[in-house]
């Protein structure tokens, strides 16, 4: 009799499961040891036996139990779900939307538009039209594609007109590669709000009217971190439109940092022949406009040369010898810039001697206000 109750008994939760022992029990169907995983303290663990679940049939009840642990969501095993087909093994990530104690609820909405799965896409609409938290509401607009499902479209279009930017700027990314969106879409690029103008641009981008809406806010926008935002939207650009306003902003006094950076990164990772030009004939410009008495931070956002010479080397030397040439640079540091970059790409004058350090500066190298000697 005793016998028979011990048998009866579940046996003792193993206190250690590694992947290995994962992958021997999925090839012996032992799932105690697989649902085991998911209470493991190591992420990867609980990661890796989420993943072998989503396919398991039939569908392991485990999984939809371990989506939560110490009171906030897994990202291990909710992230691992994206692998799940159908709403029998995964759907029921859908019910941690329901669940309002839930710490980032809006992070949560990020990992569920990755699970492909009906169940799963029905509540994160549901959460797009009404969610009590606003910033969920906004999380799930922005992952919807009417794009994909035009039954979205009616949805995300009125949520152009809401008094929550938060809420406007996700339905302007909803909207990228949305037929007919496109005037709706330019309207949202003159928002009060520096996030949906941003937004809208970012989504516009590779339509007809991308230049048209960048390149007045490049130019003129008053939040900084907005012209940024935009600038290294013009990544990767065709347009001639496009490109030739950002060439006319290169060769215009750009007093942010974050900003002239943005360019200097679009141009760099920008194919068009046009952005290694830019940034060729840009250089005497920026030398004598963003270089003072200071010395450039290498790779910083004054470095024109580095970039110009991260996007067409084959050219540097050329670039750096009109530079030079081109003369009118005022302080010892822009005339150190550009002849130190020559002479490292064998332009054959010799290394020119660093600018020595202002008088009282406490550098080692001693006082005094000097010149490059050449």
């Amino acid at each position: 009799m005793l016998l028979a109750l011990l048998l009866a008994c579940d046996p003792p939760a193993p206190t250690f499961v590694d992947k290995t022992m994962i992958e021997k029990a999925h090839i012996h169907g032992d799932l105690y040891i697989i649902c085991a995983g998911l209470t493991m303290k190591d992420e990867s663990t609980r990661g890796f036996a989420a993943d072998t679940l989503t396919t398991m049939e039939p569908a392991p009840a485990c999984l939809c139990e371990h989506m939560i642990r110490d009171g906030a969501w897994d990202l291990p095993v909710v992230r691992s779900m994206a692998k799940g087909q159908d709403d029998a093994h995964v759907g029921c990530a859908a019910t941690l939307l329901d669940k309002p104690e839930l710490t980032d609820r809006a992070g949560l909405v990020n990992q569920l538009a990755r699970i492909k799965v009906p169940a799963v896409q029905a509540r994160i609409v549901t959460a797009a039209k009404g969610d009590a938290d606003p910033a969920v509401r906004a999380a799930a607009m922005a992952v919807l594609r009417p794009a994909k499902n035009p039954d979205d479209l009616a949805l995300v279009t009125a949520a152009l007109s809401d008094t929550n930017p938060a809420l406007r700027a996700a339905a302007a990314t909803a909207l990228v590669g949305v037929d007919g969106a496109t005037e709706s879409l330019v309207a949202a690029a003159k928002d009060p709000d520096a996030a949906v103008r941003v937004a809208a641009i970012t989504a516009l981008k590779g339509t007809a009217r991308f230049a048209e809406v960048a390149c007045p806010v490049l130019e003129a926008d008053p939040d900084p971190a907005a012209r940024a935002s935009v600038a290294a939207a013009f990544q990767g650009t065709k347009d001639p439109a496009a490109l030739a306003c950002l060439r006319e902003h290169m060769l215009e006094q750009e007093d942010d940092g974050l900003v002239r950076a943005a360019m200097l990164g679009a141009l760099r990772k920008t194919r068009a022949p046009e952005a290694a030009q830019t940034l060729c004939d840009a250089i005497p410009f920026w030398v004598k406009t963003y270089i003072g008495e200071d010395k450039p931070e290498r790779e910083g956002p004054s470095d024109i040369i580095f970039a110009q010479n991260d996007r067409d080397f084959e050219k540097s030397w050329e670039c750096v010898q009109k530079a030079v040439r081109a003369g009118g640079y005022k302080t010892c540091e822009q005339r150190f810039y550009v002849n130190d970059w020559f002479s490292e790409l064998g332009g054959g004058n010799p290394k020119p001697r660093p600018c020595k350090m202002p008088a009282g500066s406490g550098g080692g190298g001693g006082g005094g206000g000097g010149e490059i000697v050449f």
